[in-house]
């Protein structure tokens, strides 16, 4: 697992950052994405050479050939890309402008597949792609529906994409995290669950762990693994 030449998106604070301290640290290198660049630079601060990044919009696809180019130039091939970037909004789905739908689209669902398409070529056999997805998608998320659909939609596609690169002889590796204490909600203008809480440094340890043992599928916490069977009897947890 040591010396992992990584790309990870939604880098600038969460799993996205957590993650790429952890790489970095055990000798990999890490090109991160995201919009705030004043967040990535002081990432880039506290990592060192190890760490390079891309400061682009997901929302607007145009910007996803800088970050592919912004890999081939600094790490050359790519191990492993962490499709993790997505947000999401407190609003009922008739709340919703047309705008906040189109750009929660296609930041949790369209970028990330659009972003693997064109990362190929610098991937290789034993390569991974990680698709942080949410174990909301097992409940009715009456809060974030519009969040919950998008992410449902990535589940999706992402399973097939797995079978896709096994042909290819690469793996997907789905992540499944419960409430991450972060900004997430804050941010989403709404408060965070009290259930399933669980810290972004451990959700980054999960993904290493999967990664380094051949896992495809990680909850974080474990035991959340329950909401496979029981999430649609219990649609008022989100």
């Amino acid at each position: 697992m040591n010396k992992l030449k990584a790309v990870v998106t939604g880098a600038s604070s969460g799993i996205g950052r957590a993650l790429s301290l952890e790489i970095v640290r055990s000798g990999g290198r890490v090109l991160g994405v995201a919009r705030n660049e004043g967040a990535l630079l002081s990432l880039k601060n506290d990592l060192g050479e190890n760490f390079s990044y891309v400061a682009a919009d997901l929302s607007k696809l145009s910007e996803i050939d800088r970050v592919v180019e912004g890999a081939k130039g600094f790490l050359g091939s790519v191990d492993v890309l962490v499709n993790n970037a997505g947000f999401g909004l407190y609003k009922s789905v008739l709340e919703h402008n047309d705008d906040e739908l189109i750009s929660m689209v296609t930041v949790n669902f369209i970028a990330p597949i659009a972003l693997t398409r064109r990362m190929l070529p610098l991937m290789h056999e034993g390569s991974a792609v990680v698709n942080v997805v949410t174990a909301g998608i097992h409940l009715l998320m009456t809060k974030l529906p519009v969040y919950g659909a998008t992410k449902i939609a990535f589940h999706y596609a992402s399973r097939a994409l797995a079978h896709e690169l096994k042909q290819r002889r690469m793996r997907v590796i789905l992540v499944y995290p419960g409430v991450v204490l972060t900004e997430f909600h804050q941010r989403a203008g709404g408060i965070a669950p009290s259930r399933g809480r669980v810290t972004a440094e451990d959700v980054a340890k999960s993904i290493l762990k999967a990664i380094e043992k051949g896992k495809n599928v990680v909850y974080a916490p474990s035991y959340i693994s329950f909401l496979r069977m029981l999430g649609p009897f219990l649609p008022e947890l989100y």
